[in-house]
């Protein structure tokens, strides 16, 4: 009798801990490619400046593109955890076309496609464990802090252990080490996260709300200030390794252990 109670409670841990690190890992999957990116364009396509910043821009677009009809989508109807398969799977894809192929046109069109569509698990992740604490009764707040804190691990980690993968091996290697974090986070989604069927409420009436002034005054203010704050954020993650490497000519890995920091 003791064993059939607690068996319950066994089955929520495996899954909040499957959850827990299904985000590190997509976190390190990210934390792998994004900070030597600039340096792969320069270094590896022999880029200029100009396309490695296009290259930035298109990938940024497109991941807003994706991001909003995949949003969309697992909203209205779905199953996320489907979703999520496909989403490492296309990260498989990504981080094997950027391991072998070294075309500039192609990694922009189907790269960045495919890597646009890998990004997006982490939302989807994050959207399944609301769902899964609040379908549980655990402290939604709580648990999504907990998840956020392994990705904040995981950029502490990714970024030095990308740049000694890329500088110390190849670059090959390190795509190739990031494709086998998405192929355990989909190892892990498929085994031990739950199914979770939503019921989508039928609205009889629109109910029409209308902000006041006030309102959107303050929503403008918040879609300048993140802007701005993600675009100097992004300025210091493309020019900094550049710069240390190129410029300051000190070591690769101080670049990692900087984005790390």
């Amino acid at each position: 009798m003791q064993k059939t109670a607690t068996t319950p409670s066994k089955i929520l841990d495996l899954t909040a801990a499957a959850f827990l690190l299904v985000a590190f890992l997509t976190g390190i999957a990210g934390a792998l490619q994004t900070p030597t990116l600039s340096i792969f364009l320069a270094d590896e396509l022999k880029a200029h400046p100009i396309m490695v910043g296009f290259f930035f821009t298109g990938s940024a677009i497109m991941g807003i593109l994706v991001s909003q009809f995949l949003a969309r989508h697992s909203d209205k109807q779905g199953d996320r955890k489907l979703l999520i398969l496909l989403c490492c799977l296309f990260g498989v894809l990504a981080c094997t076309l950027f391991a072998w192929n070294r075309n500039y046109f192609i990694l922009l069109s189907t790269g960045v496609l495919l890597s646009s569509f890998a990004s997006t698990a982490n939302p989807q992740m994050f959207a399944l464990a609301r769902e899964y604490a609040d379908r549980t009764g655990r402290e939604t707040v709580m648990f999504s802090t907990f998840l956020r804190a392994q990705i904040s691990l995981a950029w502490v980690i990714g970024p030095p252990l990308a740049y000694e993968l890329a500088m110390g091996f190849s670059f090959k290697v390190m795509y190739l080490t990031a494709a086998i974090a998405f192929v355990v986070c989909g190892l892990i989604v498929w085994l031990f996260l739950p199914s979770i069927q939503r019921n989508i409420p039928v609205v009889t009436q629109p109910v029409e709300i209308l902000p006041s002034i006030h309102r959107k005054r303050d929503t403008r203010l918040l879609f300048v200030v993140c802007s701005m704050m993600w675009a100097a954020n992004n300025l210091y993650m493309i020019n900094m390794p550049l710069f240390i490497i190129d410029e300051l000519h000190l070591t690769d890995k101080l670049a990692g252990e900087m984005i790390g920091i």
